[in-house]
């Protein structure tokens, strides 16, 4: 199975939020190779300037380091900024989400995300990770 991991959940392990076990655990399912991990790389821009904010210079390189080694940076390209368009005008969802939605559309099972919004709009190609553990990784 594909998974693509919306920027919120890569943030809640950061910043140990509540239910952050339910993402470490499907980075953990990713590193260990027991499913395959796609990251958009809006979602690293994004991560990274919570690490450049607060100066954490040696935690964004291992952040790189680890995102490089365990999956599979998508870019933005010309299939996703159409879809992402399409989806924008559509669903009305702000840009940096449409293109992770986008994304995911094309490059994986599901998407993973904290994200309500998403959630409610794309229900059947979203989980959030309490979810997705329950339903695939237990």
């Amino acid at each position: 199975m594909r998974v693509c991991l919306d920027t919120n959940v890569f943030i809640a392990v950061m910043n140990r939020e509540e239910d952050c076990e339910y993402c470490e655990a499907i980075m953990d399912a990713i590193d260990d190779g027991r499913i395959e991990g796609i990251v958009p790389t809006l979602v690293i821009t994004e991560v990274l300037v919570g690490y450049y904010k607060n100066k954490e210079y040696k935690l964004a390189d291992k952040f790189l380091a680890c995102i490089a080694r365990s999956y599979r940076i998508i870019p933005l390209d010309i299939k996703i900024s159409k879809l992402s368009a399409k989806l924008r005008a559509e669903y009305g969802v702000k840009l940096p989400d449409a293109i992770v939605v986008a994304t995911a559309i094309n490059f994986a099972d599901r998407l993973i995300t904290k994200d309500e919004t998403l959630l409610r709009k794309f229900p059947n190609k979203v989980n959030t990770p309490k979810d997705f553990v329950e339903r695939f990784l237990i």
